[in-house]
């Protein structure tokens, strides 16, 4: 009998390891409720993590979704948390304020882009290329009845859209390397970025006041697939985080109170 209990609770483990294995992220379930709409963003709008010493750590995010109506109406949503595994945590934890998947005109991407980048800035239908006279430097800017794309997707956070930096982009998306920006000790956009630290106060006060918070981060970005995708962008986080404080070497039990 105890050999039929103990294969039993084996098959249930298998069971349960199985359907997690399985289970789409939140981002794939997002797709899936949208695969009626031809224009949507996907930006991770905020991330939380808990660590237990005799618990499985907990990994959370929230996103904003973004759609563009027939009528070329956007609008815009706030997701509730989910709870995602620590491999997807790590997959998107530089990526706060980033679009982490997009359909333009019903073709989609999940390769990770500046916010308004994938779909609209350098799009005629949106808007236009202005120069600026006194410096000759090319930026975008959004037609009047567009004006609040700049708004909805926190662009004023990270200053202006130059041609060059979009270039920059265009060449790095066509190779499959997502797009940070800046120099890389200061990356423009993405968690370490200044424009983050504006846009989302409470992510910035828990990298900033719980250093097991700003650790758990800082090692994800380091485990992170898309480390070598990104370029200098490694770089760029390590030196950034002076942003936040020093930290510590070790992690810690973290509280995640600042992001509830």
């Amino acid at each position: 009998m105890r050999k039929i209990l103990a294969f039993i609770s084996f098959l249930f483990l298998i069971s349960c390891t199985s359907q997690e294995t399985f289970k789409k992220n939140p981002v794939d379930q997002l797709i899936v409720s949208m695969s009626n709409v031809n224009n949507f963003t996907i930006i991770l709008q905020d991330m939380d993590a808990e660590e237990h010493l005799f618990s499985s750590d907990h990994y959370r995010q929230k996103f904003k979704v973004i759609t563009m109506g027939a009528d070329s109406i956007p609008q815009t949503k706030e997701t509730e948390w989910y709870e995602v595994s620590e491999t997807f945590f790590n997959l998107h934890s530089g990526d706060i304020g980033m679009e982490v998947a997009s359909k333009v005109d019903g073709k989609l991407s999940k390769q990770v882009s500046p916010p308004g980048y994938s779909g609209y800035v350098g799009n005629s239908q949106y808007g236009e290329w202005k120069t600026n006279p006194s410096t000759g430097t090319s930026f975008w800017e959004f037609y009047g009845r567009y004006a609040m794309m700049r708004s909805i997707f926190g662009m004023g956070y990270y200053g202006p859209v130059y041609r060059s930096s979009y270039m920059n982009y265009r060449g790095y998306h066509s190779s499959g390397r997502n797009y940070y920006g800046g120099s890389s000790g200061s990356p423009r956009y993405g968690s370490y970025s200044s424009g983050a630290q504006k846009s989302n106060p409470s992510f910035s006060r828990r990298m900033s006041t719980s250093s097991s918070f700003r650790n758990t981060v800082g090692n994800s970005v380091s485990r992170s697939p898309a480390r070598t995708a990104a370029g200098s962008r490694a770089s760029g986080y390590k030196s950034s985080t002076s942003r936040y404080g020093s930290g510590s070497s070790s992690r810690s039990r973290s509280s995640s109170s600042g992001g509830k």
